[in-house]
């Protein structure tokens, strides 16, 4: 569901299945990284901004 909010990535990696496979596709650098930074991140839009704006 567009704009859903979630806790933290944890919290949208387990209860979204598109995040979960958009984030296991990604690199083991970038997901350390994104790791490191989840408690930012609650959203599907904010996992790829995230993404966008720091690995590309």
């Amino acid at each position: 569901m567009p704009g859903q909010k979630y806790e933290d990535l944890a919290d949208l990696l387990l209860h979204n299945e598109r995040a979960k496979h958009f984030y296991n596709a990604l690199p083991d650098q970038i997901q350390i990284s994104l790791s490191n930074n989840g408690q930012n991140i609650h959203s599907m839009e904010e996992l790829r901004r995230f993404v966008n704006e720091n690995h590309h």
